[in-house]
């Protein structure tokens, strides 16, 4: 044989050869016995296979890789051969040296189509996109030709001169700066000198002009003979060529330096089949795209030998399969991913990003910087000392965070750090003398001001402005220490670097994270990047740039122990063979068909550049398939087609449509030899496959991995599955189907969730309602656990269910049905379940009790949601494992409601009632120091100024919220605020204070008062024996803030020397008295529920127990006094005072303007054990039932009784019942 230098004329030839056939034998044969031939492969993945067989081939000898090339291989070589300019690495690093050039020749007037105005900020995406387009036109033979470019010439004249500027090439101009050079000599390169020729195995159709003209200026310098698959060019059947020759088609014409074999000689009309091709196709089906994991584990299972997967979407494969290959015992080698998949990257680009995008800021990036445990953090930065009080350190309250975002509409984006801080210097705690509040709100503050000035070098203009200001401590007043300024934004990366708590990080690092050698390449990476381009990184810059450079720096794959299995998909499988290959995902979905995009280039200008045919994707497609379908000696197809909307890939479809029609060809319902017949019989039990009559395809086996199926002795379900998890599956089943177990559960207990869902649902059917007794029954109070909380049992009377429960002859009941309407029945929360009689599952349900610590003094908040769902406030406030907090779009409703309580709470100061104390003279606000209602409504509106600094904002939320509080838009407030301007009284809050001002007949005395006993916090509720009933006497502490207090003004014998007034009282009996008072609760109402009626003042009544509980503790407070009214007042449209008064003082109060009186309870209630007709005054006696359902609710809570008694809780779904 001669070598190349030896032929006088280098010889280009072209030979058929198969489909499905790799690296022919003769040419291994010839590589083993020495001819120093280079081969071409189409792929990787086929490189790495024949070299694999010829090292098996020579006994394990050393084999030369560099013989063994793909087209980019063999472009690098040629690249080192000319001596040309060392590449860039195509990664992080060199793009944004790219992004830089860009940006310098855009700043010059370099892309005139693309960015006419140099001034114009030149985007990275714009650089990742012109880059995409020119990868594209440069990949042409004339690129210049095309007369509507955009910019990827002068793109191309960018990247030449950072090529000059670096004395490198750009990844993107290898190949054309490779072909330039090879153009230009007529030398042999170095690694192609003492060849005998080159080899270049069959390719599809995709290789770029510039590509086919550097194998073609090849070909002109060395023997170069291509191996091509026949078939139409058209269609994509033919293999790549580099010259359209005749193909070598007889013994003779063989050059003589391409090692002795047969020629083959294709017919004329090329099928889907190679003629020698050996395969055996098996057609399987999958009831599901999902089920294909399952399947390909089953049959991975079975086989034996070399085994390839073939799959449209590989990557996704490769992670679903994991635990399928591992149970096997098979550890693939890991995919290439980038560092940004690494948790502690990400977790630094999320530090980094706080201050970015519509959630710069926001509560939930704070809270989620201060609560993630992804990257231990040391915050050594935040060592600071406090001016006055050491203890005090910067730390974020989240509590605290979320009641200012409420209170002040502080959301996420440009300017929130100038509001946060803003804020939070004015923040004073709402209850004076509240130390834990104060010190949280100075702590928040701190930190806040203390991150955003170490943060100073990285953040925009506007927040480094701020972040330089001093920090004045909002209680302490004190000027609080900050970190020091950081110079640039890589010494403060590098600070940032040192707040990881790297002992700890590496302690929980395991051999599968990728933390460290994450944060490893990112460093190197950042680090190669300041050495090109210095450390002038601008703050706004700097956080894409890093975005960038971790989004496209590669992480090393992890290295696999098996190589007897190999997952690609088509493009990545062309040139390889396997024992046995696996056809899954090859459907539409996955496999698209379609032409790649490439901005700026329409579908014109690819047909006449001839570049993204649209039918170059099923070109290819129809290539790799054939090859696929004669690779291996089995071929199993796996068609997850029966889902709907799941289609087979366009030459897959193809292929099917063909073999249907030609007689000749395949029987797909042969069932592969590999899969037992017993796997298919309908008497085998968890049986994996079955036969199944497919419309439009005939009889299949289709893979099942659960079915059912009736028997004489009841169901039987059936589950396939390799998996631990399968085995265990099964357990269940044959537990639950009451068959034999062949394995213990991992927890016995475990069964009882099975058990639950049939139990618990079957004891909530069960249940009892007031609409299943007949008329004249009383539903007995002692059944209430048959009742399970539902939906039929109201708490609240409505025209259907009315108060009269009075007159009943038991007392308390849970409703009497009469001839028209129900009688409402009493508040029997806590509601216990009945016991299931299985002791592990009531413990479960929450009936039997759990050790729970809880507060000795109970506020009336924790005591509502006891009430409500003992399990729900179990998760939410011993847990704490409720719903994250989350600041809405529009003023949160609590929000509003806050400013309704502080407007009321400052007009009442600016009227003389004074913090924790009483007023000695009640005075009317008509009588007040406040002249009218116009200096009322300048107080109100000052207030409003100080609490409400969002409503200046000129967006919708303001808009609306400004009209509905105050009746003006934003831009009207703002020119009261600058004195230009007057507000007349209107909006809700002008309304509140009128209807506060039409109560004559009452004073206020207190606004927001703590109840309390002298200086005790808190006050002492007794529960004593009912007058007919002796029981003990019970008691417990609660403390909490009274809305508004009045004192009712009215001609009626006081005397100053009276005594705590009694639970307990009869109608018309007296008692002295020395202040008559009704106790107010206001609450803000909006939407459907301000409808104007009495709604949530009968919720105040009848469900909730904050009214009774805080009128007995004032009463218990200041002994003497008597509450004769409560009520709710409801401010919203309208400002609605309900007041629901003591029967014993309706008629003395009956022309009194003490707001707008009810008499809800006056039939509802009397004291336990009393007989017919009832002596007891109603109000009372509604006051001892409320604090009888706190007590019993404390009591339940004390007994650790947790169990769910609403539809709410997303927690409680395994113990759901029926219609919750």
């Amino acid at each position: 044989m001669m070598s190349a230098n030896e032929s006088e004329q280098p010889i280009l030839s072209m030979e058929a050869i198969e489909a499905g056939v790799g690296a022919p034998n003769w040419l291994l044969e010839a590589i083993v016995s020495g001819q120093r031939l280079m081969v071409i492969h189409s792929t990787e993945a086929s490189r790495k296979q024949t070299i694999s067989d010829l090292h098996n081939m020579i006994g394990g000898g050393i084999v030369d890789s560099s013989h063994h090339l793909t087209i980019q291989r063999l472009i690098s070589m040629l690249h080192i051969d000319l001596r040309l300019p060392a590449v860039m690495e195509d990664d992080g690093v060199t793009f944004e040296l790219t992004h830089q050039a860009l940006s310098s020749h855009a700043a010059d007037y370099g892309f005139p189509l693309l960015q006419p105005n140099p001034q114009n900020v030149w985007t990275r995406s714009r650089s990742h996109r012109i880059l995409s387009l020119h990868r594209e036109i440069i990949s042409l033979l004339k690129p210049h030709n095309w007369e509507e470019d955009p910019g990827a010439i002068s793109c191309d004249k960018a990247l030449k001169k950072l090529e000059n500027k670096t004395g490198m090439t750009h990844p993107s101009r290898r190949a054309r700066v490779v072909l330039d050079a090879i153009t230009e000599t007529d030398q042999i390169p170095f690694s192609l000198r003492d060849l005998s020729g080159i080899i270049m195995l069959d390719h599809a159709s995709s290789l770029s002009e510039v590509e086919i003209a550097i194998m073609s200026r090849i070909s002109q310098l060395v023997n170069l003979h291509q191996l091509v698959n026949p078939g139409s060019h058209r269609l994509g059947y033919h293999g790549e060529y580099i010259e359209d020759i005749h193909p070598v088609r007889k013994q003779s014409d063989l050059p003589n330096w391409v090692p002795e074999h047969k020629v083959w000689i294709p017919k004329q009309q090329q099928g889907w089949k190679s003629p020698n091709s050996n395969s055996n196709i098996y057609h399987l089906m999958v009831e599901s795209e999902n089920q294909s994991i399952s399947a390909i584990g089953d049959l991975l299972s079975r086989v034996e030998g070399d085994v390839m997967i073939v799959d449209g979407d590989s990557s996704n494969l490769r992670k679903k399969l994991s635990s399928h290959l591992e149970n096997q015992g098979f550890r693939l080698r890991g995919e290439n991913s980038t560092i940004s998949s690494s948790p502690a990257v990400s977790r630094i680009l999320s530090i980094i990003g706080i201050s970015r995008g519509e959630e710069a800021w926001s509560l939930t990036r704070l809270t989620d910087l201060v609560e993630q445990i992804g990257l231990p953090m040391t915050w050594g930065v935040m060592n600071l000392e406090h001016p006055t009080d050491p203890a005090w350190k910067p730390k974020l309250h989240p509590e605290t965070l979320v009641e200012i975002a409420r209170g002040f509409h502080i959301l996420g984006g440009r300017g929130s750090l100038r509001r946060w801080l803003s804020t939070l210097s004015q923040a004073t705690p709402r209850f004076t003398g509240d130390e834990d509040q104060s010190r949280a709100l100075e702590e928040s503050q701190w930190w806040l001001a203390a991150m955003s000035r170490w943060m100073a070098p990285i953040l925009s203009k506007q927040d480094r402005e701020v972040a330089m200001q001093k920090c004045i401590g909002c209680i302490s007043g004190e000027e609080l220490p900050l970190p020091e300024l950081i110079e640039n934004p890589i010494i403060w990366f590098n600070s940032l670097l040192e707040q990881i708590d790297w002992r700890l990080l590496a302690g929980r690092d395991s051999v599968e994270s990728n933390s460290i050698p994450g944060l490893q390449y990112f460093i190197e990476s950042l680090t190669r990047l300041t050495q090109e381009m210095g450390l002038d990184f601008e703050g706004d810059d700097f956080y894409e740039m890093l975005q960038h450079l971790a989004s496209n720096t590669q992480l090393p794959s992890r290295r696999g122990t098996d190589t007897g299995i190999r997952i690609l998909n088509p493009n990545q499988a062309l040139g390889t063979t396997s024992d046995t290959l696996i056809l899954s995902g090859l459907n539409s979905n996955k496999w698209s068909m379609k032409s790649p995009s490439v901005p700026w280039l329409d579908e014109m200008s690819r047909m006449r550049l001839g570049i993204n045919r649209p039918d170059d994707g099923l070109r290819k497609g129809r290539h790799h398939l054939r090859h696929l379908l004669n690779s291996s000696k089995t071929v199993v197809i796996l068609d997850s087609s029966l889902q709907d909307g799941i289609e087979p890939a366009g030459p897959l479809e193809e292929w099917f449509s063909t073999i249907s029609t030609d007689e000749d060809e395949l029987n797909l319902e042969n069932p592969p030899s590999f899969i037992d017949s017993n796997d298919w019989k309908p008497d085998t039990p968890d049986r994996s496959w079955s036969w199944q009559t497919i419309p439009d395809i005939g009889l299949r086996l289709v893979h099942k991995v659960s079915s059912m199926e009736m028997l004489a002795d009841g169901v039987r379900t059936h589950r396939s599955g390799k998996l631990p998890r399968d085995e265990l599956q099964r357990a269940g089943l044959a537990s639950i189907e009451g068959r034999e177990i062949t394995s213990q559960p991992l927890n016995q207990n475990s069964i009882l969730e099975a058990v639950k869902k049939d139990l618990l649902p079957d004891q909530y059917n069960r249940r009892k309602g007031i609409s299943s007794f007949d008329v004249g029954e009383i539903f007995p109070f002692e059944d209430s656990g048959k009742m399970i909380r539902t939906k039929d049992y109201r708490l609240i009377p409505n025209r259907n269910n009315i108060p009269s429960a009075r007159d009943s002859s038991q007392w308390p009941h849970l409703g009497e049905v009469t001839e028209k309407k129900a009688i409402l029945g009493i508040d029997p929360r806590p509601i216990l379940p009945s016991s299931t009689g299985i002791k592990t599952l009531d413990e479960r349900t929450g009936i039997t009790g759990v050790s729970l610590r809880l507060p000795k003094i109970w506020s009336q908040s924790r005591l509502q949601a006891w009430l409500f769902c003992p399990r729900k406030a179990w998760i939410d406030r011993h847990l704490r494992l409720g719903q994250e907090e989350k600041v809405p779009e529009d003023l949160a409703a609590n929000a509003r409601g806050n400013i309704v309580h502080f407007v009321e709470e400052a007009v009442l100061r600016a009227h003389g009632v004074e913090d924790e104390q009483i007023a000695e003279q009640a005075i009317t606000l008509a009588e007040g120091p406040l002249k009218d209602i116009n200096d009322a409504w300048q107080v109100v509106l000052k207030t409003l100024m100080e609490k409400a600094p969002w409503m200046k904002r000129a967006d919708g939320v303001a808009a609306h919220r400004c009209r509905d509080l105050i009746g003006v838009s934003p831009s009207q407030w703002v020119s009261w605020l600058e004195g230009e301007e007057t507000i007349p009284v209107g909006g809700r809050l002008g309304r509140m204070i009128q209807a506060d001002f039409g109560l004559r007949d009452c004073a206020p005395i207190a606004s927001e008062w703590e109840v309390r006993v002298n200086s005790n916090r808190n006050v002492t509720i007794v529960l004593p024996s009912s007058p007919e009933q002796e029981t003990e006497e019970k008691s417990f502490k609660i403390t909490g803030f009274i809305d508004k207090v009045d004192e009712v003004l009215v001609d009626y014998e006081l005397e100053k020397e009276a005594e705590t007034i009694p639970l307990d009282l009869n109608l018309k009996q007296h008692v002295p008295v020395s202040k008559l008072v009704i106790i107010r609760d206001i609450k803000s109402m909006d939407g459907p529920k301000d409808d104007g009626k009495e709604a949530r003042h009968l919720k105040g009544l009848f469900d909730e127990v904050q009214l009774a509980l805080y009128a007995r503790a004032w009463e218990i407070g200041n002994p003497g006094h008597r509450v004769i009214g409560i009520g709710v007042t409801q401010v919203g449209i309208d400002t609605h005072p309900w007041v629901e008064l003591d029967p014993d003082f309706i008629d003395l109060l009956s022309e009194s303007k003490v707001g707008i009186v009810t008499q809800s309870l006056v039939n509802q209630y009397r004291r336990p054990g009393e007989s017919t007709p009832a002596e007891s005054n109603p109000f009372r006696a509604w006051m001892r039932e409320r604090i009888t359902t706190a007590n019993r609710v404390i009591e339940n809570a004390e007994a650790g009784k947790i169990p769910c008694n609403c539809p709410t809780i997303g927690s409680c779904l395994g113990s759901k019942r029926g219609g919750w």
